[in-house]
């Protein structure tokens, strides 16, 4: 059973996310987390095969509206420090060509962020991405 946490703040993004994968994984586990800080801990505390992130995200659930916009780098770089290294992939809704060649300097610098997705809520081509970089894995 493969065990994955979403760390996305938008409920129809995270809710789309959540979709997909129960329908593709059906016996795997899924948990969300809607900001930095509770992501990291659940990453710390728990074993996640996968862990999909956004971007943009506020630091505290209580602070919603408080958006970093490179959520992405800060929660990767917090997981190198706490010594954890979960199975990464960066998920986000960008214009091709806006942060591809950073999120590919992410993955680089990142052994343990195996890819990203860019997330178009009008069309399922990020899906099959998606799955392609999750059935990757040896789990």
């Amino acid at each position: 059973m493969i065990r994955i946490l979403i760390i996305e703040d938008n409920a129809i993004k995270a809710q789309d996310i959540q979709r997909c994968l129960k329908e593709h994984y059906s016996d795997g586990a899924l948990d969300i987390a809607t900001a930095y800080a509770s992501g990291v801990r659940r990453t710390y505390k728990e074993k996640y095969d996968v862990v999909i992130i956004d971007n943009s995200l506020p630091y505290y659930e209580s602070a919603p509206s408080d958006i970093h916009p490179d959520m992405a780098r800060i929660i990767l770089d917090e997981f190198y420090d706490l010594g954890i290294s979960p199975n990464s992939i960066i998920c986000s809704a960008f214009d091709p060509g806006e942060k591809e060649v950073y999120f590919q300097n992410l993955v680089s610098q990142f052994d343990f962020c195996i890819g990203f997705v860019r997330y178009d809520g009008c069309s399922s081509d990020w899906e099959n991405q998606l799955f392609s970089l999750i059935d990757s894995i040896k789990i």
